[in-house]
């Protein structure tokens, strides 16, 4: 069973400025977004587990609401995301591939498994080091989110939280 996201751009003075703002499901990013990481490049990810302090009716209603399913509810202030998300650059990996995967991912955008550390036993001059834009980490478009709309501020904060 998957989880829903229910994600929003709140103003700093607790406006709703964009609701439901990502629509689809990634087991791994929401694991990473809050705080039970998959991936190394989020162990400096300032996010806040709460509520910030102002926020819209509707979402301080899914927050109080004890029959209701939704649980994590987390923030994260606009400014600090976009100053970890260009400092941490989640979305790019580096790797070693074998010499197809290489010409799979420059030729095709197959995207390859990368391998940390080769086997004693490889051969190394089947192998190359690379790096790769990781397609499946959503902060990429989180952050092009934000730059794509101008009334977002700095100071706004980034809610989520989740309902089974």
């Amino acid at each position: 069973m998957g989880v829903d996201i229910h994600m929003h751009v709140v103003g700093k003075d607790g406006e709703m400025k964009y609701s439901e703002i990502f629509d689809g499901r990634n087991t791994e990013w929401f694991d990473n977004i809050t705080k039970n990481y998959h991936n190394d490049f989020y162990q400096n990810y300032p996010v806040r587990y709460a509520l910030p302090e102002k926020v819209p009716a509707e979402i301080k209603n899914d927050h109080d609401d004890p029959d209701s399913c939704f649980y994590d509810f987390f923030h994260i202030n606009v400014g600090e995301f976009l100053e970890w998300f260009e400092e941490a650059r989640p979305d790019i990996d580096a790797g070693w591939v074998c010499t197809y995967d290489k010409w799979l991912y420059e030729n095709k955008k197959i995207v390859p498994e990368l391998e940390r550390w080769l086997d004693e036993d490889a051969n190394p001059y089947d192998y190359h080091f690379i790096e790769v834009e990781n397609p499946w980490d959503c902060s990429r478009w989180l952050y092009d989110y934000i730059n794509e709309h101008e009334d977002i501020a700095a100071d706004d904060f980034i809610v989520y939280y989740f309902d089974c």
